[in-house]
């Protein structure tokens, strides 16, 4: 996430195409909380702690990527505020990959 960081606020790559790069950038960790939501519910047989780990997973994405934009000169906030918004995200795709871990299965 660091390197679309780095592509997206470095002036040198300014020719790259913005929605691209934002899509990806967005896609990936939803892609990881529901993974990690649905690997934590499967171990534990619990949606509570799906929840928990991806927003652990969130909170700690949340910091790398306000930290990416803090080190590019922009305010200070990001930090929280990118916390905020992965812990939030990181427990609705968790919960929703930990309550597909544990549908039943149809055999």
């Amino acid at each position: 996430m660091v390197v679309l960081a780095f592509v997206g606020l470095t002036p040198a790559f300014s020719w790259v195409p913005e929605v691209p790069l934002l899509g990806v950038s967005v896609l990936i960790p939803l892609v990881g909380y529901a993974v990690t939501g649905y690997r934590a519910g499967r171990r534990s047989g619990r949606v509570a702690s799906g929840v928990i780990a991806s927003a652990v997973a969130g909170v700690v994405s949340g910091f790398a990527g306000g930290l990416s934009f803090v080190l590019f000169d922009k305010p200070l906030l990001n930090i929280p505020v990118g916390m905020a918004l992965g812990c939030i995200a990181g427990a609705v795709w968790g919960a929703l990959g930990a309550i597909v871990s544990l549908r039943p299965r149809q055999r």
